[in-house]
């Protein structure tokens, strides 16, 4: 992993969060939490749960205003984005990958993807073919439906819808939580090439120290700040 982090040492930073603060009801969420993540590089954040791990991520996405601070991706401050704006940008530089995948099932792999680039108002003639490219690049196959494909293969549909638009920060939220040990691996090492592989940030959410220990660096959110870990025992 040391190869990667040095490399983003030079790229410019793709996503820089200070001074965030946020609160839910009288529960202090983030107090002053900052984070910088650069292209080429992946990050995972760790943290019990309720700790505001998905929140962080929806403020990323700018779903969430936080009540201090700023959020900025590609060098532009979300929170002060007009939502028009947001929508653009999040279209265009932001990839997200749930938990489930969250495709539409009733659509194949293909249209899976390509949706995502019509949504996002591309324009390019090549969508389709570059959408079938990620897809076998990916090692999904073909489906008429994406209810046919396994668990495995549903993530990595979503992996290619992701990255359709080429976005400058891919999300990514318990990303192999609902997979098995062995599917949940491959989707791991298929999550953290990405970086290097397509010059974009990676910031993953997750509760599994396995997945972690994955990324170029891991931070442990709790008590509204984000401290580096440096032990591999990471809960």
């Amino acid at each position: 992993m040391g190869t990667a982090h040095g490399a983003a040492k030079d790229s410019q930073p793709v996503l820089e969060i200070a001074r965030l603060q946020h609160a839910i009801g009288g529960s202090i969420l983030f107090d002053g939490l900052s984070l910088s993540l650069r292209a080429g590089e992946s990050i995972a954040v760790t943290g019990p749960s309720g700790s505001g791990k998905s929140t962080l991520l929806s403020c990323v996405l700018g779903l969430i205003k936080p009540r201090a601070g700023s959020v900025r991706v590609t060098g532009q401050d979300i929170t002060a984005l007009r939502r028009s704006q947001l929508i653009s940008l999040r279209a265009q530089s932001v990839g997200m990958v749930f938990q489930f995948g969250e495709l539409l099932p009733e659509l194949s792999p293909l249209d899976n993807v390509v949706l995502a680039a019509l949504l996002a108002r591309r324009k390019r003639r090549d969508t389709r073919k570059r959408a079938q490219k990620l897809l076998d690049d990916l090692g999904v196959p073909n489906a008429v439906t994406s209810q046919e494909l396994s668990g495995g293969e549903r993530q990595r549909t979503a992996v290619a819808r992701a990255l359709i638009n080429e976005p400058a920060l891919l999300l990514a939220d318990e990303p192999t939580g609902a997979l098995d040990t062995e599917t949940r691996d491959r989707t791991a090492d298929l999550l953290f090439g990405l970086p290097r592989e397509y010059s974009c940030g990676l910031l993953v959410v997750t509760h599994d120290p396995g997945i972690a220990a994955r990324a170029d660096r891991t931070l442990r959110l709790a008590a509204g700040t984000l401290e580096p870990v440096t032990s591999r025992a990471v809960t």
